[in-house]
């Protein structure tokens, strides 16, 4: 059964056909200079006489180059992997175990490319999936594949060495420097040079402390029982930048922290330099590959909860603008009443205006027009408050006075306060601080609030609705109380549930939207009954300027 590949949540890096040669050049020189670089730097660490590096990133760098440059740049990864061979193996490795290796390291990284792009790896790490996914290529494709071939060359040239142990060496080094290199390497080069200003200060502030503290373990200048656990200092460190911090920069400092410890351990530096090179290598290779774990799992579980979010918001918009449809539906009537006077005076003065301009009456004519504009502007109006309210538009946050938000809701209901006699008494001073709202959104809470106090005061004639406002200091209060019966007490267990309704043909939705609205703004909805009758309902939203109150 075919496996169909997950879509890729990012495209990977795009260019200009024209521009194509130039390109795949440029690309394919960054790509043997670096794999080269690195390459010259892993065999820093090369405790046996037979050359086998404990730390080789090499592989991560071309592993981050084909996939996000494509199959294209495999000749240029040849050309770097043969360099290598050239420069450190010479005529040790008999030509056909060279070329193997360099065959083998080609089709290692790039069935691992493949692999990455086939099931919709995220450069972006968006999920706890992406983070096993290179754990899985990197180990049994990239790094099985050239650590295969590499300790193959080295057991046919080296009689002493046997295939097994070289071959865990090999392994064990590739993919250390994979999981160092290749996630800095991706997440850079797929931002596109974006930059991060938010969050700057802490940004600086982890560097610092991760430089700080990497710095003074693997200086030499502290005795092995202290600077061992203060090694794993850079843990928490790590975890606050994948928790706070873009991908890129977590990444990058992880990598930074790996370059230090290793390069330190190499030169006999450092709480873990005392067993040998080897098992040095081999011990913080471990506690290496567990912080990069550490640092790319939470980033990912980060991502996730904030797609989730971002997921209940989108849900949380649909559900409310479908709240305000079905609020505009149970308010047809009275809008198409306060749509129908304007109409019908519209087609009452342009048939006068057209007798007053046959009989020449120019100066009655001018009464007409006028009183013709006017109903016009009325008509249009109400109609511009039907499409805002029932809008689709992303909610977008402004600073906006009280009296702004809820007057658009009052002429919004008007039709309806008119019909049932309902009296709205206001207090809401015009020197109250802005708020901080999406204000469709609010003005929904308001729909709904004010529908309900309606709804509860129907039985009764010239009932009173009240709008309040008052300033908390940190936040603005808004109540909206009516003096209807009040709200049963076994309904307050379920009255702001999904679906809990107790009147005839509501759906129970209006409520619960209404919560979930106030929340996002970071507010609470509440809701008491009067002891002489009546229901309360407030909610606070945040102010612009949050003020102690005096």
């Amino acid at each position: 059964m075919p496996i169909t590949p997950l879509p890729q949540t990012r495209p990977l890096l795009p260019f200009k056909p024209a521009d194509s040669a130039l390109w795949l050049a440029s690309r394919s020189v960054m790509l043997i200079a670096l794999y080269y670089a690195v390459g010259l730097w892993g065999y820093a660490f090369t405790p046996d006489p037979y050359g086998i590096p404990l730390v080789w990133p090499s592989t991560g760098v071309g592993l981050a180059f084909i996939y996000l440059y494509g199959y294209r740049l495999l000749p240029a990864l040849g050309i770097a992997t043969a360099l290598i061979m050239w420069q450190f193996a010479g005529d040790d490795v008999p030509l056909s175990e060279s070329i193997g290796v360099v065959v083998a390291t080609m089709a290692g990284v790039g069935l691992g490319a493949w692999a990455l792009r086939r099931f919709g790896f995220s450069p972006r790490f968006e999920s706890l999936r992406d983070v096993l996914l290179l754990l899985l290529v990197g180990a049994l494709a990239a790094s099985g594949l050239a650590a295969t071939a590499g300790a193959w060359a080295m057991a046919v040239s080296v009689e002493e060495l046997s295939f097994s142990d070289t071959w865990w060496l090999c392994w064990v080094a590739d993919l250390m420097g994979l999981l160092l290199v290749t996630p800095a390497l991706i997440a850079w080069l797929a931002a596109g040079g974006r930059h991060f200003d938010s969050g700057l200060p802490m940004i600086v502030l982890l560097a610092a402390s991760l430089l700080g503290v990497s710095a003074l373990v693997y200086s030499g200048a502290l005795e092995t029982g202290l600077a061992m656990p203060l090694s794993y200092a850079v843990f928490p460190l790590v975890m606050l930048a994948a928790l706070r911090c873009p991908i890129q920069i977590t990444t990058a400092l992880m990598l930074i922290v790996g370059a230090i410890a290793l390069s330190g351990t190499g030169w006999g530096l450092g709480p873990f330099a005392e067993a040998g090179l080897e098992q040095s290598l081999l011990s913080l290779n471990a506690q290496l590959a567990l912080l990069v774990l550490t640092g790319l799992v939470l980033a990912a579980l980060r991502n996730e909860r904030e797609a989730a979010e971002a997921r209940g918001r989108r849900h949380l918009d649909d559900l409310a603008r479908a709240g305000r449809l079905s609020t505009l539906g149970e308010l047809s009537a009275s809008l198409a009443h306060e749509l129908n006077q304007p109409l019908c005076a519209l087609t009452s003065y342009a048939s006068a205006s057209r007798r007053l301009l046959e009989r020449e009456r120019l100066d009655d004519l001018r009464d007409a027009l006028v009183q013709l504009d006017s109903n016009a502007h009325r008509a249009a109006e109400t109609i511009r408050r039907m499409r805002a309210f029932a809008s689709s538009a992303a909610p977008r946050e402004v600073a906006i006075a009280p009296r702004d938000l809820i007057t658009p809701v009052l002429d919004l209901l008007h039709p309806e306060l008119k019909r049932w006699r309902v009296n709205i008494d206001i207090d809401v001073a015009g020197s109250l601080p802005r708020v901080v709202v999406a204000p469709v959104q609010i003005e929904q809470v308001l729909v709904n609030l004010l529908r309900n106090a309606m709804e509860a005061i129907e039985p009764r004639l010239d009932g009173t609705i009240r709008i309040s406002a008052r300033d908390l200091g940190t936040a603005l209060e808004i109540t909206v109380t009516d003096d209807g019966p009040g709200i049963p007490q076994e309904r307050f267990a379920t009255l702001f549930d999904p679906f809990a309704t107790w009147k005839s043909g509501g759906m129970g939705l209006g409520l619960s939207i209404s919560r979930s609205l106030v929340e996002a703004h970071g507010g609470q909805l509440t809701a008491t009954n009067l002891k002489d009758g009546g229901a309360r309902f407030r909610f606070t939203l945040p102010l612009e300027v949050p003020h102690a109150r005096s």
